[in-house]
């Protein structure tokens, strides 16, 4: 490989953002994450479903996955905002609808922002340098599992 290829890759990898397992995507997908975000990767299992949670620097990314496997909800807390498009997955375009009528309803420069579609509930708050959030897909939540569970 020449040296140039070598270069362009680096640099593709390098400006690449961080990706996330989407809501409604297999766990498979959670250690591309880990590896893309060069952070620890920590999973805890429970009855209902498993966490598994994605820590580097000034980010903890949550994804909660149900016993079948399939990332339901997903939070974090940090220093900024993990790429929403690529966190909510499928589920970008209904919560982009949502904020865009909720602004339209109450315009804001800041401050939590809360609002639940069919199929997604996103909440999201915070101050510069601790911001957080979380959106869950009510429709993949496991039987015994409610939104209060999502942290």
């Amino acid at each position: 490989m020449s040296g140039k290829v070598a270069f362009l890759m680096f640099l593709a990898m390098a400006v690449s953002p961080p990706a996330f397992a989407a809501l409604g995507q297999p766990e498979a997908s959670v250690e591309a994450d880990q590896q893309r975000l060069g952070g620890e990767r920590t999973i805890t299992a429970g009855p209902a479903y498993s966490v598994v949670t994605i820590t580097s620097t000034g980010l903890t990314v949550r994804e909660y996955v149900s016993p079948g496997g399939i990332v339901f909800a997903v939070s974090w807390k940090g220093v900024g905002v993990p790429n929403l498009s690529i966190l909510l997955g499928d589920y970008f375009q209904s919560y982009e609808d949502a904020r865009l009528e909720s602004l339209k309803k109450e315009p804001r420069l800041r401050g939590p922002m809360a609002f639940a579609t069919a199929d997604l509930v996103v909440e999201t708050g915070g101050h510069m340098r601790d911001l957080w959030g979380r959106a869950v897909a009510p429709a993949l939540l496991p039987p015994s599992v409610t939104l209060q569970d999502i942290q």
